[in-house]
């Protein structure tokens, strides 16, 4: 008689996830934190890609190699603005779409995610530091195991 092994997988997510609130755009939000936290975020040279939602997500990421940890800055809001042609004289109106990284924190506009080891004194540092930062309203800790959506930080 065999026996039957059955493996149950989950992901563990060895990384802290910081929420901000802001109206900045990307670049500029890379940049105001670049200043504020002494890190190099640069625009990756791909976007993070969901085909079957057909939108993308710009990625920043910075690599650490002092603290062993690497930084990722990603939007959670991709518009997606698409201009049909109306009934009315021909003329076209716009039509938007809103898709969103991390459904269930759609009042959240920007990710950042460190992965590595950091502690909860380096972890509240930066929430100051971010905090500071013009033109961003806030910005918390996120527990990713309690987001739905969670698989799609995985990158």
């Amino acid at each position: 008689m065999s026996k039957i092994h059955s493996f149950d997988f989950e992901y563990d997510h060895n990384y802290t996830l910081i929420g901000i609130h802001s109206t900045l755009e990307d670049f500029r939000i890379a940049y105001f934190l670049n200043k504020n936290l002494n890190t190099y975020l640069k625009r990756f040279k791909d976007d993070l890609d969901f085909p079957s939602k057909k939108c993308s997500f710009p990625l920043f990421v910075f690599e650490n190699k002092a603290t062993f940890t690497s930084w990722s800055l990603i939007a959670n809001k991709y518009v997606f603005v698409n201009s049909v042609r109306s009934n009315n004289n021909n003329l076209f109106k716009e039509e938007s779409k809103t898709s969103f990284l991390i459904s269930e924190k759609k009042r959240v506009d920007y990710f950042i995610k460190i992965s590595g080891n950091i502690d909860q004194n380096f972890l509240q540092s930066i929430l100051s530091k971010i905090n500071n930062t013009p033109n961003i309203i806030t910005s918390y800790p996120i527990d990713p195991y309690n987001l739905k959506s969670k698989d799609n930080l995985i990158f």
